[in-house]
């Protein structure tokens, strides 16, 4: 058995993970200063990523609060599927995972933060991860490497995108002195995300933060991904809930589709006062998760609308 096999059967069976895939460090030795895997890890060599599906049981939980105002199982959601139970869950098996690679081939091998979680002070103001990793305080963009890695492929809405769960996973990563036989290359099966066909994750963003038109491009091993141009604190207003609609509890509303820095500072400040605002990733960042949750790759209709589950319309 290689050390790939090793290593995955490991990841798979032992930590019962959905995803794993594996690719060099120097994937992401082109990212900004302090952010590149050797700036974290010297002598690094690989990334291995590895990640779990999010419940369809929890997922469904926004439907009932969005469509039908039901605001008393959100936690199915915000607690189990986006920050407690998934987060706990993937902090051990992602420490017992560097663990097992120390102890049995005698290298070097660093945990990633999976999420703001425990992040060193952000790079500006806090912003979704996925809108902009570094501003959220990430040591690197893990997405970018679970794409080099073979796990999906960019989406419009920045989010990974498997073909099996669409943007509903949850994705760690360590960064390792190991050297493998053979390395995971991108996703190459059909086009997952079509923004001309779809469009969905613009449509349904309540801050008018994705453009459905304008894009951008982000290069990965040799392959160009179009992204939506994103609005990163329009996308954060409708996270952190700054919207009576996303958020009845809310203690600052944000009126303002796309505030400055500034504002939405503020508004973080303003809430970091309110007891139960603090979370286990510092802000809560599940009040909206519309892209996220709407994206019909990955069988959504056969998982989601047609068992009743959703009423928004399937293109």
């Amino acid at each position: 058995m290689t050390k790939t096999e090793a290593v995955k059967n490991r990841i798979f069976a032992g930590s019962d993970m959905d995803y794993v895939g594996i690719c060099p460090s120097s994937v992401l030795e082109g990212e900004p200063k302090g952010h590149r895997p050797s700036d974290l890890l010297p002598n690094a060599k690989s990334i291995i990523v590895f990640g779990r599906r999010l419940i369809n049981g929890s997922v469904q939980t926004k439907f009932r609060f969005m469509e039908d105002g039901v605001g008393n199982i959100v936690g199915s959601y915000s607690a189990h599927s986006f920050v407690l139970s998934i987060n706990h869950l993937c902090m051990k098996q992602t420490y017992d995972i560097a663990q097992y690679l120390e102890n049995t081939f005698g290298c070097f091998a660093m945990p990633v933060t999976n999420n703001v979680l425990q992040a060193v002070q952000p790079e500006g103001n806090y912003a979704p991860f996925f809108a902009d990793p570094y501003k959220a305080g990430l040591p690197i963009d893990f997405y970018k490497a679970a794409v080099a890695a073979g796990i999906g492929e960019m989406g419009w809405n920045h989010r990974v995108i498997t073909p099996d769960n669409g943007p509903r996973v949850y994705i760690c990563a360590i960064i390792t002195s190991m050297e493998f036989e053979e390395y995971d290359k991108p996703y190459a099966g059909p086009k997952l995300c079509d923004p001309v066909k779809c469009g969905v994750c613009s449509e349904v963003c309540p801050t008018h933060a994705l453009d459905p038109k304008k894009g951008t491009k982000v290069t990965i091993c040799g392959k160009e991904y179009d992204l939506g141009k994103l609005d990163v604190n329009g996308c954060s207003v409708a996270c952190f809930g700054f919207r009576r609609q996303l958020n009845p509890r809310t203690g600052v509303v944000v009126d303002k589709d796309s505030p400055t820095d500034e504002e939405l500072a503020e508004a973080l400040s303003r809430n970091f006062e309110k007891p139960g605002f603090q979370t286990l990733d510092h802000i809560p960042m599940f009040h909206c998760e519309r892209c996220l949750i709407y994206c019909p790759v990955g069988n959504w209709k056969e998982k989601f609308a047609d068992h009743g589950l959703s009423d928004r319309e399937v293109k």
